[in-house]
Formats: structure tokens, C-alpha cells, sequence
């Protein structure tokens, strides 16, 4: 059992491995990446081999309904144009997704509980569609920050809090996700030391028991409402970059 409430959150050191420019041990975020691939690509090359043996299958039909979910996503938000982010827009749903799921197994860690990790992600995603932009637009990327139709004294004030609002948005992206999931698993330990406690009292039973499944059951949900927001959230800022506004 685990003796501090943090401690689920702990990353350990398995394998120390410096060399001159880079730390590259393997740690507990690395194995459960790791993990991560193992699983997502095993998923997939199982539903494409049992489809080769005996054609539809269930597998197949999760992997169709994800499929049609972020494709039907994509073009709701960014349009036809947004296609272009299908590979990385399926991909990012899938890691956020599995990491949250692999975090609510018994004594596991979540990846997504590391501030580090979400917001490495998330300003990784804005440095990249940044890039991009100037990539399709040019100079005139720079467009976005300067609301039209304004009285001219008024903006600079203007451009600032864009600018702004743009900087920080990985942040509120990262920590949306940070915030969500150490605050589900926090009251999922609450929540079972007080049920552990709870069954010396015969007459109590398994209602704590009970109680527990039941918050395990709503943080499943949050795990994949978190991914869909991220995602969400990662669309519509592409899609700003694509209209510029």
C-alpha cells in the first residue's frame, strides 16, 4: 500500500545513462512510454491481422469507430484542410487517451499526472503548428495578432494581450490536462484508504467498495474527456493558424 498520498506520482530511476550531452536513463515515464507503443501498436496490428483471418471482427470495429471519430472531429473544426493533421491528430488522441487509461490501473503511474510531460507536449504541438503557419502564410502569419476594424491608439494594447493569449496557451493546455488527472487519482486514493478503513464496521459492508468502482467508472470518462478536449483544443488552434483570426 501506498504510505503518502504522492507517492503514486513519484518517478523512479531504473537505468542511469549520461552521456556528455544528454540524460537518457530510463525512467518510470520511460517504461510506461514504452508500454504505451507496445500497446497501441499491438492493438492495431491484432485488429489488422484477425481482419486478414476472419474479416470483420470486433478489434477492427473499435479501431474503424476511433478512425471516423477524429476524421468526423477533424473536419467539424479545421474543415477539409484539417485532413492534412489526421496521422498526428489520431496519434495524439490515442497517447493522451491510453496514458490517462494505463494511470487508473492499481498501483500504476500516470504519465499524464507530470507536469513536465503535458506541457513538453503541449509546447511542442504550439512550437510545431507555429512553424507551420509561417510555413503557409508567411509574414503574413503575423496577421493574426492584429485585430481589424480598431481605433488605432487602442492597438497596441490590442496586439500585446493577443500575443499573449497565444504564449500562453500551451500552458493552460498542459495544466488542463496536468490538473484534471492528479486531481481524479487523488480523490480515487481518498477514496480507498477511507473504504479500507471503513470495512472494520461490518454493518457498512461494501457501500465504500461500491463508492470506489463507482469514481473509477467517472474517472475512465474524465480520462476520455481529457483526451477529446486536448485534442479539441489542438484543432482549433490549427484552425486559427489556417484563418488567421
Amino acid at each position: 500500500m501506498m504510505k503518502s498520498l504522492f507517492e503514486q506520482f513519484e518517478i523512479d530511476i531504473y537505468c542511469i545513462i549520461i552521456t556528455r550531452f544528454f540524460d537518457v536513463s530510463i525512467t518510470t515515464i520511460t517504461v510506461y512510454l514504452g508500454c504505451l507503443m507496445v500497446i497501441v501498436i499491438g492493438m492495431y496490428k491484432a485488429s489488422l491481422y484477425r481482419a486478414t483471418l476472419i474479416g470483420e471482427n470486433n478489434w477492427q470495429n473499435v479501431g474503424e469507430m476511433i478512425y471516423e471519430f477524429i476524421i468526423d472531429l477533424i473536419i467539424e473544426q479545421v474543415g477539409k484542410p484539417g485532413i492534412l493533421f489526421f496521422p498526428f491528430i489520431l496519434t495524439l488522441f490515442l497517447f493522451v487517451l491510453t496514458l490517462n487509461v494505463m494511470g487508473l490501473v492499481p498501483l500504476s503511474f500516470t504519465v499524464t499526472g507530470q507536469l513536465l510531460v503535458t506541457f513538453t507536449l503541449a509546447i511542442t504541438i504550439m512550437i510545431g503548428i507555429t512553424i507551420w503557419g509561417f510555413r503557409i502564410h508567411g509574414i503574413k502569419f503575423l496577421n493574426m495578432f492584429v485585430p481589424s476594424g480598431i481605433e488605432p491608439w487602442l492597438l497596441p494594447l490590442l496586439v500585446f494581450i493577443e500575443i499573449m493569449s497565444y504564449v500562453l496557451r500551451p500552458i493552460s493546455l498542459a495544466v488542463r490536462l496536468f490538473a484534471n488527472m492528479l486531481a481524479g487519482h487523488l480523490l480515487i486514493h481518498i477514496i480507498g484508504v477511507a473504504a479500507i478503513y471503513l470495512m472494520q464496521f461490518y454493518f457498512i459492508g461494501i457501500l465504500p467498495w461500491i463508492c470506489v468502482i463507482a469514481f473509477m467508472f467517472l474517472e475512465l470518462g474524465i480520462a476520455f474527456l481529457q483526451a477529446y478536449v486536448f485534442v479539441l483544443l489542438t484543432l482549433i488552434y490549427i484552425a486559427n493558424i489556417i484563418n488567421l483570426h
